[in-house]
């Protein structure tokens, strides 16, 4: 090896200091008369450019942003692509941007930053420090010579061009915070996450993340906390835990791993512990996970006058208002109310999806009145109770009027001869009823009238049969509360039909606003209905679940049971007809009580009131109480309030009193098939009223002319007794699903065929007629009206001859000759000649004794 030689010198430039490029550093000392000297270094250790965090394993959902964002990506225009991931505190936004950078990774695979420029130690990172970062991972060169911080922005732009890269930008906090880190060349793909909307920046796509389903929230809370409860009895308590954690997924995620830690609590266990909105969020806390502390740096950034109003809005007592009521709550003019709410908006703090209507994500409302309370907004509760009287008062006022001057719902307008019945007192024909609790429900007062067994339970479930007087007790309920007759415990009664939602199943807060504007013509706005429902003593009736369908029913009894969590305040009553169809109820809660019948006090008060307001002579009066007393069938009839009222129909429609059983039941028939159901818009089934009628009535026929009178059918033969009717009534519409669904229609309602009640020896369900006359009427008005053949008096004469030989049918005969007699008198008249003719010619005693019996009915009747 030679001597060492030294490079020839070249003249240095004072004043300069060179780059260091790959291992090499050229080195010039100022003002020396030396050539530069090179020195030969180690390698920089190499920094990382895949950067990205790792995705949660347990991320689910989010299909509809995932390819919506992915969406925004495929534009091929110049300059980058800028998405901003923006959304409420704890959205889970992070989430799904770094599930996303991984998704876009292979398309961006030269480099993938990544930076948290949320706060740390109490203060966001700057841009400068953020791009000294990632020059330095891009040029590990500059670790030992500092890039000057005003030529960062222009080296972090140099050392990207060209090359494909991705870059998550996470928790920013502005747009100035981001600008400088966004590179100039269109093959980079900046994603940033924000809980303020980053408009400012240029190019921007703007996406709002917004909160799970309630589908994917119960699949993440299954995911974090690896439980499955499909099916089992976790599954409802999973959905309530949904709820309470608002469907916000860092709320789920928490809850989540509070199941997964401690796996000796069932979900039910966690949701009780939840139950307490006043510690609720202390409770969503696990680690570092915190939906308090996620809510407070949002918190932290806002104005005096922002947060002023955030937290008292809080105490507005309704789910979504306007900026009219903001005024009135916070007693400022509507412009600096909606002014403030825009505020609150932007940082993702209140919500609005058309800028009319607000509201509070139900956990940042807990937020925010525990902040409330602490500074002492409204010790008083006075905003509260100003706002309570500008906007119910006036409404409950209006109704107060109207209703004391409406007439009776569901009342059959021939039932009061003369003039209309008003609600207003006095009402001459009313008696007041009385409730008494069904076996087993409830150890209080039998007898009871409505205000005790109100005050008793906040849910009743109110059962009566047909006529007993469902809606005129609804009626009279509210018509007592609004003219406080009920000793003041209540602020406003409200009756619902339900039949309203029949084909339409309409929201019940909807179907209450309906109602209260078609029988009074007065609009009831969504925010009135909340406030009362939430802060007056407010009692709702649902009247009619009977007169659903029954595919309707089960879920109405869902939708008032959910109604009944959803505003704990309010009182509920429901009135339906006895039968399985209020199960669902009584298993929510609701104390199930039966109206009643009339006492034979209150059938003699009712005809003494009807005779007076008929302006009837007292002696006349006296007489007709002992006419209809006179017969057990009639005064037991006559317990039945609407059959009561239909004595004065039939005064009525004759001008006399009723003679004959008949002219009730013909009364009764029209109110069970007639027009009293067209006339309320009733439709329990497809089928209208009459049709409905005339299978009941064949199935009545089908029952009496059973061998040896045997009261009561096994399920199987009255399954086929009804294909049989349905056939012959709708031969053309007739199917399996209509027979199932009258099936289940007779079972759960009152009708004249009727489950029998079980016994120990059942092996299947049995099927009964009723045990009176009606029942027999039924029957002779099938043989009578409703037979094909009606006219041969052959085929009556036969049929009714059937039924004597299985059941002696002395009423159902009668009846029989009595409803031919009012359609073709001589065919009535050859009828009894042909009973006796038969009485003439038979051998057995009973069916002679039967036909005796008939005979003399006839005779001896006028």
């Amino acid at each position: 090896m030679g001597p060492f030689r030294f490079p020839k010198r070249r003249p240095a430039r004072p004043g300069t200091v060179a780059l260091a490029t790959d291992h090499a550093r050229q080195v010039n000392v100022l003002r020396d008369n030396y050539a530069p000297i090179y020195f030969t270094s180690a390698p920089t250790p190499t920094r990382s450019l895949r950067q990205l965090p790792q995705g949660p394993k347990d991320f689910s959902g989010r299909t509809d942003h995932i390819t919506a964002v992915e969406s925004l990506t495929g534009d091929d225009g110049p300059g980058p692509h800028v998405i901003d991931l923006y959304g409420t505190p704890g959205v889970g936004k992070s989430a799904l941007a770094v599930h996303m950078a991984h998704r876009l990774a292979g398309r961006f695979d030269e480099v993938q930053l990544y930076a948290d420029l949320g706060e740390q130690n109490g203060e966001p990172p700057t841009a400068a420090q953020i791009l000294q970062r990632f020059v330095a991972d891009l040029d590990p060169a500059t670790l030992s010579v500092p890039v000057g911080a005003q030529d960062l922005p222009q080296r972090y732009r140099s050392l990207l061009a060209g090359r494909r890269c991705l870059i998550l930008l996470d928790n920013a906090q502005s747009a100035d915070q981001v600008a400088d880190l966004i590179p100039a060349t269109a093959t980079c793909l900046v994603i940033v996450t924000s809980r303020v909307p980053l408009s400012a920046i240029d190019g921007v796509l703007l996406h709002h993340l917004d909160l799970m389903s309630e589908a994917e929230s119960l699949t993440l809370l299954a995911e974090v906390s690896q439980r499955h409860w499909p099916g089992t009895d976790d599954e409802n308590a999973a959905r309530t835990l949904v709820q309470q954690c608002g469907r916000l997924p860092l709320a789920l995620r928490i809850a989540g791993a509070l199941l997964k830690r401690k796996r000796h609590w069932t979900v039910g266990k966690l949701a009780d512990v939840l139950t307490d909105e006043r510690t609720r969020l202390a409770k969503l806390a696990d680690g570092s996970l915190d939906v308090r502390g996620s809510f407070e740096i949002s918190y932290r950034g806002l104005h005096e006058a922002e947060a002023h109003a955030f937290r008292v809005l809080s105490r507005l007592p309704l789910s979504r208002f306007e900026a009219r009521h903001a005024g009135v709550f916070l007693q400022v003019p509507e412009a600096r109310a909606e002014e403030l709410l825009e505020l609150l908006v932007d940082a993702q703090l209140v919500e609005t999806s058309d800028g009319v209507h607000f509201r509070y994500h139900d956990l940042l409302k807990l937020f925010a009145r525990e902040y409330c309370e602490t500074t002492g907004d409204d010790p008083d509760g006075e905003h509260v109770a100003r706002f309570l009287d500008v906007y119910t008062s006036d409404f409950l006022e209006s109704y107060r009027s109207r209703l004391l001057d409406s007439q009776w719902s569901g009342v059959f307008p021939v039932a009061f001869p003369g003039h209309e019945r008003r609600l207003s007192a006095p009402d001459e024909l009313y008696i007041p009823q009385r409730l008494t609790p069904t076996e087993g429900t409830w150890s209080g007062a039998r007898h009871a009238p409505w205000q005790g067994v109100a005050a008793e339970h906040r849910k009743v479930l109110v059962l009566g049969g047909a006529g007993t007087g469902k809606t005129v007790l609804a009626d009279r309920i509210c018509y007592e509360v609004a003219a406080r007759h009920d000793g003041g415990r209540l602020d406003v009664a409200f009756t619902v039909p339900l039949r309203l939602r029949a084909g339409q199943p309409r929201p019940l807060e909807r179907l209450i606003a309906d109602s209260v504007g078609l029988r009074h013509d007065l609009e009831m706005s969504y925010e009135t209905l909340e406030l009362l429902l939430t802060e007056r003593r407010t009692l709702i009736i649902f009247d009619g679940l009977d007169e659903l369908s029954v595919r309707e029913r089960d879920r109405a009894q869902v939708d008032v049971a959910r109604f009944c969590v959803r505003y704990p305040r309010a009182e509920v009553v429901v009135f339906s007809r006895p039968g399985a169809s209020v199960s669902g109820l009584v298993a929510s809660g609701f104390a199930p009580h039966a109206i009643d019948a009339f006492a034979p006090g209150d059938v003699r008060t009712y005809l003494s009131q009807w005779a007076r307001a008929t302006h009837m002579l007292p002696s006349d009066a006296e007489r007709l109480f002992t006419e209809v007393t006179s017969s057990p069938e009639v005064t037991d009839w006559l317990t039945t309030p609407l059959l009561l009222a239909q004595l004065a129909a039939v005064y009525e429609r004759h001008g006399h009193l009723p003679h004959r059983l008949i002219d009730l039941y013909d009364s009764t028939y029209t109110l069970l098939f007639g027009g009293r159901e067209e006339y309320r818009g009733i439709s329990r089934s497809a089928l209208r009223p009459e049709e409905l009628g005339q299978i009941v009535c064949r199935l009545a026929y089908r029952f009496v002319i059973r061998p040896g009178g045997s009261p009561d059918m096994a399920g199987h033969e009255f399954a086929a007794a009804l294909r049989r009717a349905l056939r012959h009534t709708l031969p053309e519409s007739y199917g399996s699903g209509l027979a199932n669904e009258l099936l289940a229609l007779f079972s759960e309602s009152d009708f004249p065929v009727r489950p029998a009640p079980a016994t120990a020896s059942d092996t299947e369900p049995r099927w009964t007629l009723v045990r009176d006359p009606f029942g027999q009427y039924l029957a002779a008005r099938y043989i009578a009206r409703y037979s094909r053949e009606w006219e041969v008096v052959d085929t009556v004469r036969r049929r009714v001859m059937k039924a004597v030989r299985a059941t002696g049918f002395v009423e159902g005969a009668v009846h029989t000759v009595r409803l031919l007699d009012e359609r073709v008198p001589s065919a009535a008249d050859q009828l009894v000649t042909a009973l006796e003719h038969e009485l003439g010619r038979t051998g057995d005693p009973d069916v002679r004794k039967s036909l005796e019996q008939i005979l003399n009915k006839l005779r001896a009747a006028p």
